[in-house]
């Protein structure tokens, strides 16, 4: 199983200062929203202002991307 994690950074800082499990939105709606299969989601992806929208709208999470850097982290379950 996929567990699917959008991971919050402060800029320039290498520890996670936010986790939030959003596997209960889908592959299919993530692999939509980077423009891959939903079984290619093997990778960490940065998360910038053209998603930010989208994000927005299937997680309830509000990309602050002037004092964060945000990443979509899948791992296997």
């Amino acid at each position: 199983m996929m567990i699917l994690l959008v991971v919050r950074y402060l800029k320039d800082d290498d520890q996670p200062d936010a986790i939030t499990d959003v596997t209960a939105v889908g592959g299919e709606a993530f692999g939509e929203l980077l423009g891959l299969p939903a079984d290619h989601l093997v990778d960490v992806y940065p998360l910038t202002q053209k998603h930010a929208e989208r994000v927005r709208e299937l997680t309830g999470i509000t990309l602050d991307l002037e004092k964060y850097e945000y990443f979509l982290e899948p791992e296997e379950g």
